[in-house]
C-alpha cells in the first residue's frame, strides 16, 4: 500500500474532508508531488502562537505553512477551524469550500508559490487556486 501524500490530524474533531482524497490526485497529478504533506486542524490560541514567533503578527489567522522538506515529508500546513468558519459566513461561503481554500492555498504555499511578494504573484497563486479548486469540484 502507498502512502498518502496529504494527511491530515483532525483531533478528534468531526470535520469532513472526505474530498481529501480527490485533492491529493489533483496535486499528485499537476505539480508531481512525492513528499508527504501533513494537515493540522488547530485552535485559535495555537495559532495565533504560531503566528506571532513566526510571522511576528499577534493575531489569529486562518491557515499557516511549514516547509519541512525532508527526504519525505514537505511540510505542514495549519488550519484554524473556528477563523474559517468565520471567513465561511463573512464571504457567504460554505464551511466545506472554506477549508477547501484554505488547504489548497497552504499547500500552494508549501510548493513555492507566495502571494504577499507582489501582485503578480498573488495573481499567480489565486489562479493556481482555482484551477485545483475547480478541478476538484466538477
Amino acid at each position: 500500500m502507498k502512502a498518502k501524500l496529504l494527511n491530515i490530524n483532525k483531533r478528534g474533531l468531526k470535520v469532513d474532508f472526505s474530498w481529501l482524497t480527490d485533492l491529493e490526485k489533483i496535486i499528485k497529478k499537476d505539480y508531481k508531488l512525492k513528499k508527504q504533506i501533513s494537515i493540522a486542524l488547530v485552535g485559535e490560541t495555537e495559532i495565533k502562537n504560531f503566528n506571532k514567533v513566526y510571522r511576528n503578527k499577534n493575531k489569529v489567522t486562518d491557515v499557516l505553512s511549514f516547509i519541512l522538506d525532508d527526504k519525505y515529508v514537505l511540510g505542514e500546513v495549519l488550519i484554524c477551524l473556528s477563523q474559517a468558519r468565520r471567513q465561511a459566513q463573512e464571504r457567504n461561503n460554505t464551511y466545506k469550500a472554506e477549508l477547501q481554500l484554505l488547504t489548497v492555498h497552504g499547500i500552494l504555499h508549501l510548493l513555492g508559490y507566495d502571494h504577499e511578494i507582489s501582485k503578480k504573484e498573488a495573481a499567480r497563486q489565486e489562479l493556481a487556486e482555482q484551477k485545483i479548486l475547480n478541478k476538484l469540484n466538477k
